[in-house]
């Protein structure tokens, strides 16, 4: 059938779609993460400067306050009134935490790191009043060697976000901002609790334009309660017509059984796969005809925007931010929630409750209390799945010239579900096993052929799914 352009097998779209899958911002998922002592976790970061020693680093802070939950949010939030004695002191003992976290951390990594990206996220960053942003921010400057050139980046609510915060933003050298936007109809920003008309973003936008912000990134949910196709295609020409550099088109995660919040939403207007489908191929279509460059999963960015550079140069990422630059950095988390991301040795992640991160450090205590220290097998199916997600594609002669492996033989069973997908229209395999996902059926279910190269999922769950942890695949 016929879509948007795109010859689409249907029978064989619905076979696979609905699968609760990974989404593989990490391998392996944090659902096979263990509890880690402080010892532990300590050696790790010390290791990491031992096992790499010039890596440079990516930090991601995160700030979980919000004045109020949005029913799709799945993201570590804690919703909190602003101005009151309590919304003060709770704040002002969790910056104050951060602040520690960044000394404790610079310590126990002991030489003053080099920095060439920083990332906050959240919650609502900008939640926090300019002052309160500045004494963070100047922490890291004087713990830390920020290069000059380095990527800064925040993510922001439009409705709480003001000039004199965009203002201080640039002043303290921040670059790029990330506004979530997720729809512009106005039945669904009632319904999911987000009301910010397009008004609002518009002259967002041209505020940030004006005060210089290089890159501006939008966030939009596909697969949201009352959506449809005319009121997805109204959101995505006004999102056209504001022209951010950087696009990310997610398709909306449903997992109501781990996020309580999201069992307010009214389950019955939910689109159905098809139709998500067409919403994604829309996308593709409108976003491609207006001149963005399609990349990994389910970002859009100009051709000279970094993501579009770095897709070029071979140095994009997937991580917990989505699709990023900045391949090769070790990725050091701060926040409640934070997760750490040690090239070639494992992941740490602090505690996510405010009251308990905020508890654990300003006694003296590290707040990581899990990770995964990597084994030789999760370093080569990492490299799979990061050529997969981020190129649409396997190339083994890179695995095999990076883990000395031969790739028909370490992945026999993997490939023999290869020529099964590529019977289905998924992939195409080619005569030296190099995989390569069609276009468009092979990049909507990316996620089903990922699952494939997962060791820690059952076997057949490319097919069956895994609904005790994961969100649906389409």
């Amino acid at each position: 059938m016929d879509i948007s352009g795109f010859e689409v097998n249907l029978d064989v779209f619905h076979e696979y779609a609905g699968q609760a899958l990974p989404r593989h911002v990490a391998y392996p998922m944090p659902t096979w993460w263990t509890d880690l002592s402080d010892a532990e976790s300590t050696a790790l970061l010390r290791e990491s400067r031992v096992c790499v020693p010039h890596n440079d680093l990516s930090l991601y802070l995160h700030v979980p306050f919000c004045e109020k939950v949005c029913r799709y949010c799945a993201c570590n939030r804690a919703p909190q009134p602003r101005n009151t004695r309590q919304a003060d002191e709770r704040i002002d003992g969790y910056v104050a935490a951060m602040i520690a976290e960044i000394g404790h951390l610079t310590d126990v990594l002991e030489a003053r790191q080099r920095v060439r990206q920083i990332h906050w996220g959240g919650g609502t960053p900008t939640y926090l009043s300019s002052d309160r942003l500045a004494s963070i921010h100047d922490t890291i400057a004087e713990r830390f060697d920020v290069k000059g050139d380095a990527g800064i980046s925040i993510e922001l609510d439009p409705r709480v976000t003001t000039t004199d915060t965009l203002q201080v933003l640039r002043r303290l050298g921040f670059d790029r901002v990330s506004l979530g936007v997720q729809d512009f109809d106005q039945r669904v920003q009632e319904h999911v609790g987000r009301i910010q008309p397009f008004e609002l973003v518009r002259d967002m936008v041209g505020t940030c334009r004006e005060l210089g912000f290089s890159s501006i990134n939008f966030d939009l949910i596909y697969g949201l309660p009352l959506q449809t196709i005319d009121s997805i295609r109204d959101t995505l020409e006004k999102t056209i017509d504001l022209s951010p550099d950087r696009i990310a088109y997610y398709h909306f995660a449903q997992i109501p059984d781990k996020v309580a919040i999201q069992r307010g939403l009214d389950y019955s207007k939910l689109p159905d796969s098809e139709t998500k489908l067409r919403m994604f191929l829309i996308a593709l279509r409108m976003f491609t005809s207006a001149g963005y460059e399609f990349i990994g999963l389910d970002h859009f960015a100009k051709p000279d925007e970094p993501l579009a550079v770095a897709a070029r140069e071979g140095t994009l990422q997937r991580n917990f931010q989505g699709m990023t630059t900045g391949g090769g950095l070790d990725l050091i988390g701060v926040g409640a929630s934070s997760i750490s991301h040690l090239a070639q040795l494992g992941f740490l992640q602090n505690v996510h409750g405010v009251k308990e991160y905020t508890t654990r450090v300003s006694s003296g205590d590290s707040p990581i209390f899990r990770g995964k220290r990597f084994t030789a097998d999760d370093l080569v199916r990492q490299a799979v799945l990061a050529e997969l997600y981020c190129h649409a594609g396997i190339r083994p002669s890179n695995v095999e010239q990076a883990y000395g492996i031969t790739f028909a033989q370490y992945f026999a069973r993997e490939l023999k579900i290869m020529h099964e997908l590529e019977r289905d229209g998924l992939v195409n395999v080619g005569a030296d096993n190099h995989i390569s996902l069609t276009m468009p059926l092979g990049h909507v279910l990316t996620r089903t052929v990922a699952a494939v190269f997962d060791a820690y999922l059952e076997p057949d769950a490319y097919r069956a799914g895994d609904r005790e942890y994961f969100s649906a695949n389409a």
